[in-house]
């Protein structure tokens, strides 16, 4: 993704963005730092952490979370593929259960393999299944899935005790998302989405995939966006312009960010 080269260009030059813990709501943690945001559960069984940020900072990255908990990470579940979220995964998931959506782990071992690149940690992945759940520490912890949307195997990671849910980059939160057309991407199905969860947890916090830490509100505000940025590039395309003109001209149009705050 953009984002991921972007980060990845600040990595090679040693500029990195501090990395920072904010809490969020009873046991849950949101870690900010290079690449997609961190969930963390810290229980007294162990810790649950979500998605691994990039490689040049999981030492740091660890060192954070140990100061939130000693304890060790059991579970590592990855919300979708791009190395934001998963380059981290060596370090992070040294010991831990890996969690993630069976087209997830395809479109990772896809990605790696690009570069040449075999990770022993495939061994260690559990599949996402319908119902999935696990238990930790009287937390109770939900992966859920509805379809193809920012990627073809998002996972949101609900966190039902503390009224928290973790939803990847199915929300970048003031600033324009990125779309991965080539993984799946369907922007209808992910307006559908934000639309179903924002239903159902109402008063819950919501850790995003980029951007702070915030409410159901914003989420409804994001899929606006959405849905102005999928009628304006159907009206481009009826007028005569190519798809991939229409996304670059209303993509970064201000306009199309009339509404969405970018705070």
């Amino acid at each position: 993704s953009i984002l991921w080269f972007s980060i990845s260009v600040l990595a090679q030059s040693q500029e990195m963005p501090a990395i920072t813990v904010e809490k969020v709501s009873g046991n849950v943690y949101c870690l900010y730092g290079a690449g997609g945001n961190i969930g963390i559960l810290a229980t007294e069984e162990g810790l649950l952490v979500v998605d691994s940020q990039m490689e040049q900072v999981a030492p740091e990255v660890l060192k954070q979370i140990a100061t939130i908990s000693p304890k060790q990470i059991k579970y590592l579940v990855i919300t979708q593929y791009h190395g934001d979220h998963t380059d981290g995964i060596e370090v992070i998931g040294k010991d831990a259960v890996i969690i993630m959506h069976p087209k997830c782990r395809a479109s990772l071992a896809k990605s790696l393999e690009a570069k040449g690149v075999k990770k022993e940690y495939f061994s260690r992945i559990k599949d996402w299944t319908p119902g999935m759940v696990v238990e930790l520490g009287g937390e109770k912890v939900e992966f859920l899935h509805f379809g193809n949307g920012h990627t073809a195997g998002d996972l949101v990671v609900v966190f039902e005790k503390a009224n928290v849910f973790h939803t990847g980059d199915l929300f970048f939160h003031g600033m324009p998302p990125y779309i991965d057309v080539a993984d799946g991407a369907d922007t209808g199905n992910w307006i559908h989405t934000i639309e179903t969860l924002c239903k159902k947890y109402p008063g819950y916090k919501i850790i995003p995939g980029h951007g702070k830490v915030t409410v159901p509100d914003e989420y409804i505000k994001f899929a606006g966006y959405l849905t102005y940025m999928r009628k304006e590039v159907a009206a481009a395309i009826a007028a005569g312009k190519t798809r991939e003109q229409a996304v670059t001209d209303r993509s970064t149009a201000k306009d199309v960010i009339a509404g969405y705050s970018l705070g």
